[in-house]
């Protein structure tokens, strides 16, 4: 009978291939459009397609749904194209037989996406195959623009859509409508579901799909096995699909899975986003609650180090009626995602699937990620004392000091714009020009930490996390790990402010490291840098460098222009008037004796007899952001410093040897 059968097949699939035809739809010229019945668009103008006019060429229908725009073709300089827009459809039919084959040559392929209702469709290249047996074949774009298509070949048999004789459907089998009785079924039962799902997640022989029942509620369940059809977030599988019943180790699953479809319609991301079950660990990985087959989301968790065998530990503290416990689930790297390098002080979001394994809660993560931190402006402007920041800006190391002040290094973003975000939600955000920040980087007494840092000339985004202090006046972060170095990277010039005291100019933020230029006298006993007419004195503390003030004091009331430290005393008022809010001084004129100088190293000396005598360079040197002077540039950074002889002001720059 196998055989008498195979033959008979053969025979009437042999007769069938003398009776195909070939039909082209061709919408490349204006001779192929004028053939088809449609009218020639003009130059940057389009001829729409639509499903209530048709056109019909040897026997094949054609028919159009829009999409984010009508589907039209469209003249660009005349080259004509089909263009098919988001969610946009075409029809192919025939009224007798059936069609076998299309093929569809993109005229564009940077967004040639699109899906077909039945059959198999497949793109290679500039070419889309589409296969099987069907008296209507719907292609729908599902691409961010628009798919642009140069011409359609469509194969067809004059003897209706070839059924499988043996049919796969069991007309006894058990019917299956809600996803919420799969587990009711005994074990080894097979059904045929017949209502639509979505696709939730899809990986290897994992299916997680999705049903909606009549009041809207998610109904999740897993399908197990080679479905034969890899499917796209939110693909809608249309019903009659089946499967057999089984437990694994508690997990119900729909395993052996046929008579799958491919995807009839594509959700948005509403559909298959994960469900926010931030502050619910405890709930979710409760076994009772439910929750198996579920995508969620949880944020603000910590991780524990992945073990050999895949799995880790996620925990959070939540409060539950005044009360604060440590929840905790099990992870299981199934999909074999890059796992972090988990940092016990960093919180991080996690998103995967829920799944049950020996009656414990499982989550199988999709991706996980650590917050980017907060850019170094917001920190400074929007942080509070005592909380903790991660900085998502590269930092650039402009000074080391291991001092009885403590083990500092000096960084600064170097930004000359920002996005000014902070009133975003009522529609005011813009990118605005900006100055430098600066911060200290606190080591505390870790002197392998501070030895670290002051080697590095780049710190990497995110990798700068410490507890905010003294934001007000010094700012620095009490760092509680080590940040990495970004190496490999072109280093910028780096912006260091002249304040020249001469001119009655100090604008300096706390923590600043910049250049001031100034006499330098003691004044009632204290050194200081100060102005031609003493309107400004500024105090001098040699605590950074202690050797500079043997040699500064030998030469008093010479003009002295230094690498320094800007600090304040106290804290200014805070602008209040305009945004951002910016520290700046009071109104009080003397507002200059709120600072204090920590010289780094001497750029240049003048004799103030000498100032005015004319403007000839009279040194250059380099230093480096550690402060040491040389008389030629070193491997790494320099700082270049042009001295002329009437102690105007330097050029001072950064750059790479």
């Amino acid at each position: 009978m196998k055989r008498f059968f195979s033959i008979f097949l053969m025979a009437f699939l042999a007769f069938s291939a003398t009776r195909a035809a070939v039909v082209t739809f061709d919408f490349s010229s204006a001779e192929g459009i004028t053939a088809m019945g449609y009218a020639v668009p003009g130059q940057s103008a389009g001829t729409n397609l639509t499903q209530s006019d048709p056109v019909t060429v040897d026997g094949v229908t054609l028919s159009a749904i829009d999409g984010a725009t009508e589907t039209h073709i469209w003249n660009s300089q005349g080259s004509y194209t089909l263009r098919i827009y988001v969610n946009g459809a075409i029809t192919l039919s025939v009224a007798e037989g059936a069609i076998t084959g299309i093929t569809v040559n993109a005229a564009n392929t940077t967004n040639f996406d699109l899906i077909a209702d039945v059959g198999d469709y497949s793109t290679d290249a500039t070419v889309g195959t589409w296969t099987g047996s069907a008296t209507a074949v719907t292609l729908t774009h599902v691409g961010s623009k628009n798919a642009q298509i140069a011409s359609l070949v469509v194969t067809t048999t004059g003897d209706g859509p070839v059924v499988d004789p043996e049919d796969p459907i069991d007309p006894d089998i058990f019917k299956l409508d809600s996803l919420q009785n799969l587990a009711t079924l005994e074990d080894g039962t097979a059904f045929q579901f017949m209502s639509d799902v979505y696709v939730n997640y899809q990986w290897n022989d994992h299916l997680w799909v999705m049903q909606l029942d009549e009041e809207g509620n998610a109904i999740a369940a897993l399908i197990y096995g080679d479905t034969g059809k890899e499917y796209r977030l939110g693909s809608v599988i249309s019903a009659g699909w089946t499967a057999v019943k089984k437990t694994y180790r508690s997990q119900v699953e729909a395993a052996e899975p046929a008579h799958f479809a491919n995807a009839k319609d594509i959700l948005d991301e509403d559909y298959y986003s994960p469900f926010d079950c931030t502050g619910y660990l405890s709930y979710v990985a409760d076994a009772s609650e439910g929750w198996t087959g579920y995508k969620v989301y949880f944020d603000g968790v910590h991780l524990s180090p992945i073990q050999e065998n895949g799995t880790f530990t996620i925990s959070s503290l939540e409060t539950e009626d005044g009360m604060t416990y440590l929840a905790e689930m099990t992870g299981f790297n199934k999909f074999a995602i890059d796992y972090p390098e988990v940092d016990s002080t960093e919180a991080y979001g996690i998103e995967g699937m829920m799944v049950i394994y020996n009656d414990v809660m499982e989550l199988y993560p999709i991706s996980i990620t650590s917050d980017p931190g907060t850019r170094l402006w917001k920190v400074l402007y929007e942080g509070e004392d005592g909380v903790q920041y991660k900085v998502n800006d590269t930092l650039y190391v402009a000074a080391a000091v291991d001092s009885e002040k403590g083990k500092l290094v000096y960084v600064t973003d170097n930004v000359d714009k920002i996005y000014y975000d902070t009133y975003a939600e009522w529609g005011y955000a813009e990118w605005m020009d900006w100055y430098p920040d600066w911060i200290a980087l606190d080591c505390s007494g870790d002197e392998a930490r501070f030895n670290t840092l002051a080697a590095a000339q780049v710190l990497k985004p995110g990798t700068v996390k410490g507890v905010l202090a003294d934001r007000m006046t010094n700012p620095r972060l009490v760092l509680n790990s080590t940040p990495a170095e970004l190496e490999d990277v072109e280093l910028p010039t780096l912006t260091l402010f002249n304040y020249n005291l001469s001119e009655d100019y100090l604008a300096a933020l706390g923590s600043e490291v910049g250049r001031a230029d100034g006499y330098f006298f003691y004044k009632d006993g204290v050194p200081s840098l100060c102005s031609e007419q003493d309107s400004v004195v500024v105090k001098l503390d040699f605590a950074y460098a202690p050797g500079l003030e043997a040699e500064m004091s030998q030469k008093e009331g010479f003009f002295f222009g230094l690498l320094c430290v800007f600090t304040l005393d106290e804290p200014w008022e805070e602008n209040v008037a305009g945004a951002p809010m910016r520290r700046i001084h009071a109104t009080d004129e003397n507002y200059f004796t709120n600072y204090t100088i920590y010289p780094l190293a001497i750029l240049s000396s003048s004799d103030v007899e000498e100032i005015g005598v004319d403007k000839q360079v009279v040194d250059v040197k380099y230093v480096t952001p550690a402060g040491i002077v040389n008389t030629i540039p070193q491997d790494g950074v320099n700082i270049v410093v042009t001295t002329h002889r009437d102690g105007s002001r330097t050029t001072t720059k950064r750059l790479n040897k």
